[in-house]
């Protein structure tokens, strides 16, 4: 038996599916649940990096994260989640002088 997608027949959808679904059909999975990084309750979660000592035994497996040129200075994150959200906020606060050089 072949793999859905390469050699077996498509099933048929209706042309309502077509239009808004791709032709998908069934009930969707229910996505993860995401906590919000902006309550994130981890003590020194997205403090500056230089203030802490990066070697503790507390922040191992902490992500330090910066943006070339931004006035946000570098920080460590708990997690990826709270790191993408640190670094989006980085990128907003980047200075003209820095993407000159673009």
């Amino acid at each position: 038996m072949a793999a859905a997608g390469f050699t077996a027949p498509k099933k048929r959808a209706s042309k309502a599916q077509k239009e808004w679904n791709g032709g998908l059909h069934g009930t969707p999975e229910p996505g993860r649940a995401v906590e919000i990084p902006g309550t994130c309750t981890t003590p020194r979660c997205g403090s500056e990096a230089d203030s802490l000592n990066e070697s503790a035994p507390d922040l191992t497996g902490w992500t330090r994260a910066g943006v070339y040129g931004s006035s946000d200075p570098d920080r460590v994150w708990c997690s990826g989640l709270c790191a993408t959200y640190g670094i989006a906020l980085a990128e907003l606060r980047v200075g003209k002088e820095a993407t000159a050089d673009v």
